[in-house]
């Protein structure tokens, strides 16, 4: 190894999981959202992870996500509640 700030960080081994972060993903109605992400581990379900996606306040992807919903309760089929006597 050539650099010793190198060797001596891979010494430390400090590895960390990333636990949060943004992704992008690209939806077919709505373009591109970027949504901000965390990470959860699941006690009593080893191996399992819980990840969450959220829109920022405010931002282009929450509206976007604001119109998915309203596209799928438009799209949601009608069910009506029959009682019998």
């Amino acid at each position: 190894m050539k650099s010793e700030d190198f060797r001596r960080l891979w010494a430390k081994h400090e590895v960390r999981a990333k636990t949060a972060g943004q992704k992008r993903f690209t939806h077919p109605l709505v373009g591109e959202l970027a949504l901000s992400y965390e990470t959860f581990t699941v006690n009593g379900a080893p191996g399992q992870t819980l990840v969450v996606y959220h829109a920022e306040p405010g931002s282009d992807a929450e509206q976007s996500l604001v119109l998915l919903a309203g596209l799928s309760v438009d799209r949601a089929p009608r069910h009506s509640s029959v009682t019998t006597g």
